[in-house]
């Protein structure tokens, strides 16, 4: 029996908005887009005619299996009326690009970069490193996190063999800006990377990205020596300027937007989304999660006798929900065709794990290679398939469904295996922690904002890595500061003490209104160090209720 999370005490519904009324878009227009797509002339369009299946299924409002002209219509009339709203509310986009290609930048990180020491020049070799970075997985899909639905045996022998963390926290709800903090161990709002960069053409066209100044994880490990290679989703920018290659990677095989088909693409697609190696588009035939593997194992087999950095971030199980008939086939029993689709693709992301691991232990390098396995956000609730186990809510939420993640750590001599650290830790530390196991003095120019996390694994340090943590989308706040979480949108208020509370199922917002004013009295004190956003959130930002008060949601 599926559980998409907890929702005891928990009402989310959608709230009567009243719309921005906008004008229908032309007739002729949708008339003539309509009359183009339905290539065998029926009145109704099926699935195999409109590429975008996420599309289809937001236009077949009456599920039907086929997409009628007046829904068609009525799709194109409500992406009018979003827009409209953003243009009443001042939120017009601008045209002109948010981060160009600036060479008085790259000039300045390069200079900060050139102090960084060859650590692979020595008699001892630094160990190798393996980031495995999935996409939208429940906080309880994965039999180490507790699922009884899904096996994953490879992934949870990681965490017999490593650190398994039990408050592992990413910098956002959404995927984009997650991956920001990700790649650059700092808060993302420093340089205005508050929302994700919306979809691949506006992303393309107005250069929204990682601020090519930013210098990134890569950067730093390949001029300390690494050979660098990406397999997988970017979603940090389309531009040649953001291009992983342009960002410390040796070698890209992947996509640079934010969501691909796991299935061969049926015609070229533009070169912000296709399938590409370098910079060269192609059309993979392989089911995707197998193939981004594949080259992960290729990378390491033709680097096995030098330093390598391999960082692998999996669509899956992002939607679209496919899968292939083989990893179907391990799900017999369950009659829900999504659902099944979605722990076959799980399947398929655990066995991935388990190649790369395998090309990792024969080439005889498991005792020199640091792995760690994250993920980049909580699993959306709104597919309806993926578990956040206790966890409230999901994805695009800051309530702990949305940013607490599963999260392992393993590194043969450095940290003892089948552990758990219960401290709370961020993503943003990441960054540090590899360098330090790499034996990298990272500048102190790039003020990161993650730590080490080193000596509070191994408790040479008995503190904790973070006092406080913090998250900011658009109106949206949280705070972590010990066992309280603070979360607020507009001026609504929710209080847990997620101690005595995970589930988040008891607001204590007015029985102790002197935690909320400190709490959010250290959230403006980290504020007022950030940038605004560098562009704004889509326009469509729904308000749904929940415990019975409102929360937009920005994305």
């Amino acid at each position: 029996m599926k559980n998409v999370g907890t929702f005891a005490g928990v009402a989310v519904a959608l709230l009567a908005i009243t719309p921005v009324v906008a004008a229908d878009p032309p007739q002729s227009t949708a008339q003539s887009s309509f009359t183009k797509a339905d290539k065998n002339g029926d009145g109704k369009l099926g699935p195999d005619e409109v590429k975008n299946q996420t599309l289809f299924k937001r236009m077949d409002t009456d599920f039907d299996g086929f997409v009628s002209q007046k829904e068609a219509q009525a799709h194109a009339k409500r992406r009018g009326t979003r827009a409209g709203a953003a243009v009443a509310a001042g939120e017009e986009v601008s045209n002109i690009p948010v981060f160009p290609a600036n060479a008085d930048g790259e000039a300045a990180k390069r200079e900060l970069l050139s102090t960084i020491a060859d650590v692979t020049s020595g008699p001892k070799r630094p160990p190798n490193i393996v980031l495995l970075f999935s996409d939208d997985l429940g906080y309880g899909d994965i039999s180490l996190y507790g699922s009884e639905e899904i096996p994953t045996p490879n992934i949870d022998a990681l965490g017999k063999q490593g650190v398994r963390f039990s408050n592992a926290y990413v910098t956002a709800a959404s995927c984009s800006p997650s991956r920001a903090g990700l790649m650059s161990g700092r808060y993302q709002q420093r340089f205005g990377f508050e929302f994700n960069t919306a979809g691949g053409a506006i992303t393309h066209r107005l250069h929204r990205g990682l601020d090519p100044s930013v210098v990134t994880l890569t950067d730093v490990l390949k001029q300390a020596g690494y050979v660098t290679g990406m397999f997988g989703k970017w979603h940090l920018g389309t531009q040649p300027q953001f291009h992983p290659q342009a960002r410390g990677f040796d070698e890209f095989y992947g996509f640079l937007a934010g969501a691909h088909s796991f299935f061969p693409a049926k015609a070229p697609q533009p070169f912000h989304s296709t399938i590409m190696r370098d910079k060269s588009p192609l059309i993979e035939p392989e089911y995707l999660t197998d193939a981004i593997a594949r080259e992960t194992v290729r990378f390491i087999d033709a680097n096995q006798d030098k330093p390598f950095f391999a960082y692998v971030p999996f669509n899956a199980v992002h939607t679209p929900i496919e899968a292939t008939k083989k990893y179907q086939d391990r799900f017999p029993d369950e009659s829900d065709q999504t659902q099944r689709d979605y722990y076959a693709m799980t399947s398929a992301l655990d066995d991935a794990v388990g190649s790369i691991v395998a090309a990792i232990d024969k080439h005889g390098l498991s005792e020199n290679t640091l792995v760690i396995f994250v993920n980049d956000n909580g699993g959306p609730i709104y597919t309806g398939v993926q578990s956040n186990g206790p966890l409230k809510l999901g994805k695009l939420f800051l309530f702990e469904g949305g940013i607490r993640v599963p999260m392992v750590i393993k590194l043969p001599g450095r940290f003892e295996p089948n552990t758990v650290y219960d401290q709370p830790t961020s993503t943003l530390d990441l960054f540090p922690t590899i360098c330090a196991a790499a034996g990298i003095k990272v500048p102190a120019g790039i003020n990161l904002d993650g730590v080490d996390l080193t000596p509070f694994i191994n408790r040479q340090s008995t503190g904790t890595p973070h006092e406080t943590l913090f998250w900011s989308n658009g109106p949206n706040i949280a705070v972590r500061q010990g066992k309280w979480k603070l979360v607020k949108s507009y001026d609504n208020t929710w209080l847990f003490d997620l101690a005595a509370d995970i589930g988040e199922s008891k607001n204590l917002a007015d029985s102790r209104p002197e935690i909320v004013e400190q709490l959010e009295q250290a959230y403006q004190d980290w504020r007022s160090g950030m940038s605004k956003p560098a562009w704004p959130s889509k326009p469509n930002r729904r308000k749904v209720e929940v415990d019975g008060l409102v929360y937009e949601m920005n994305i």
